[in-house]
């Protein structure tokens, strides 16, 4: 067992009426790193990057390494979300869906990394 150490902190001083300045940590047991940072080149047409057979409970690392291209990124058929330039997520998965990437043009790059809990 390992232990990865996520941890977000936002903070502004004008998005609201007041300053904002939080971090969240969490301590999160890990069984391995399935996949260490890797990347996968993207295109148009859709890119199963993770199929939900091969891994059990775990937590992803997507990042979109593009100056201005968007990737979406598909649970099974569902769109989850979209990554815009340079933005990346964070978050735990289930492995119910496969996750799927497609980019809106081009052929950008997305970084990657599955760590099975």
């Amino acid at each position: 067992m390992a232990t990865l150490t996520p941890t977000l902190t936002l903070k502004s001083t004008d998005v609201t009426s007041d300053p904002l300045s939080f971090s969240v940590v969490d301590t999160l047991t890990i069984n391995k790193a399935v996949i260490s940072p890797s990347k996968a080149i993207t295109s148009t047409g859709d890119l199963t990057l993770l199929a939900a057979a091969t891994y059990t409970k775990s937590y992803v690392y997507l990042k979109n390494t593009d100056g201005s291209i968007v990737i979406n990124v598909d649970f099974g058929s569902q769109l989850a979300m979209t990554l815009a330039a340079g933005e990346f997520a964070f978050f735990p998965w289930d492995s119910s869906a496969n996750i799927v990437v497609a980019s809106a043009s081009g052929t950008p790059y997305v970084e990657y990394a599955v760590f099975e809990a």
